[in-house]
Protein backbone atom coordinates (compact mmCIF):
# COMPACT_ATOMS: atom_id res chain seq x y z
CA UNK A 1 0.00 0.00 0.00
CA UNK A 2 1.42 3.35 -0.97
CA UNK A 3 1.84 6.17 1.51
CA UNK A 4 -0.84 8.19 -0.31
CA UNK A 5 -3.49 5.52 0.15
CA UNK A 6 -2.30 4.64 3.64
CA UNK A 7 -2.77 8.22 4.81
CA UNK A 8 -6.07 8.66 2.96
CA UNK A 9 -7.82 5.54 4.29
CA UNK A 10 -8.31 6.77 7.88
CA UNK A 11 -9.96 9.94 6.61
CA UNK A 12 -12.18 8.06 4.18
CA UNK A 13 -13.23 5.59 6.88
CA UNK A 14 -14.02 8.48 9.22
CA UNK A 15 -16.12 10.16 6.52
CA UNK A 16 -18.06 6.95 5.88
CA UNK A 17 -18.64 6.48 9.61
CA UNK A 18 -19.77 10.10 10.03
CA UNK A 19 -22.15 9.82 7.07
CA UNK A 20 -23.69 6.62 8.42
CA UNK A 21 -24.08 8.07 11.92
CA UNK A 22 -25.55 11.30 10.53
CA UNK A 23 -27.88 9.36 8.25
CA UNK A 24 -29.19 7.32 11.16
CA UNK A 25 -29.39 10.00 13.84
CA UNK A 26 -30.15 13.29 12.09
CA UNK A 27 -33.61 13.97 10.64
CA UNK A 28 -33.73 14.12 6.85
CA UNK A 29 -34.68 17.79 6.86
CA UNK A 30 -31.53 18.73 8.78
CA UNK A 31 -29.10 16.34 7.12
CA UNK A 32 -27.88 18.92 4.62
CA UNK A 33 -26.60 21.09 7.49
CA UNK A 34 -24.36 18.22 8.65
CA UNK A 35 -22.48 17.90 5.35
CA UNK A 36 -20.24 20.96 5.85
CA UNK A 37 -19.30 19.75 9.33
CA UNK A 38 -18.31 16.34 7.98
CA UNK A 39 -16.33 17.94 5.14
CA UNK A 40 -14.60 20.31 7.55
CA UNK A 41 -13.72 17.48 9.90
CA UNK A 42 -12.26 15.53 6.97
CA UNK A 43 -10.12 18.51 5.97
CA UNK A 44 -8.82 19.01 9.51
CA UNK A 45 -8.12 15.30 9.94
CA UNK A 46 -6.28 15.28 6.59
CA UNK A 47 -4.12 18.20 7.63
CA UNK A 48 -3.27 16.65 11.01
CA UNK A 49 -2.33 13.30 9.48
CA UNK A 50 -0.22 14.82 6.72
CA UNK A 51 1.62 17.28 8.95
CA UNK A 52 2.38 14.57 11.51
CA UNK A 53 4.35 12.55 8.94
CA UNK A 54 8.11 12.95 8.92
CA UNK A 55 8.30 13.05 5.12
CA UNK A 56 7.04 16.23 3.52
CA UNK A 57 7.70 15.03 -0.03
CA UNK A 58 4.41 14.65 -1.88
CA UNK A 59 2.40 16.49 0.77
CA UNK A 60 0.21 18.31 -1.73
CA UNK A 61 -0.54 15.14 -3.71
CA UNK A 62 -1.42 13.16 -0.58
CA UNK A 63 -3.71 15.94 0.63
CA UNK A 64 -5.30 16.25 -2.81
CA UNK A 65 -6.06 12.53 -3.01
CA UNK A 66 -7.42 12.41 0.53
CA UNK A 67 -9.68 15.46 0.25
CA UNK A 68 -10.90 14.53 -3.23
CA UNK A 69 -11.84 11.05 -2.01
CA UNK A 70 -13.66 12.51 0.98
CA UNK A 71 -15.68 14.86 -1.21
CA UNK A 72 -16.53 12.05 -3.64
CA UNK A 73 -17.80 9.99 -0.71
CA UNK A 74 -19.86 12.97 0.49
CA UNK A 75 -21.28 13.49 -3.01
CA UNK A 76 -22.34 9.84 -3.19
CA UNK A 77 -23.89 10.07 0.27
CA UNK A 78 -25.73 13.25 -0.75
CA UNK A 79 -27.24 11.60 -3.82
CA UNK A 80 -28.30 8.54 -1.83
CA UNK A 81 -29.80 10.70 0.91
CA UNK A 82 -31.64 12.85 -1.62
CA UNK A 83 -33.11 9.75 -3.24
CA UNK A 84 -34.14 8.25 0.09
CA UNK A 85 -35.61 11.54 1.34
CA UNK A 86 -37.52 12.04 -1.90
CA UNK A 87 -35.99 15.30 -3.04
Amino acid sequence: MTRTVATALPVWIAVIAAVVIAGLMVPASEWWAVLPAIAGGAMIMTFIIQVSLQSKDGLVMRMLVTVTGAFVLLAIASVVTALVAGF
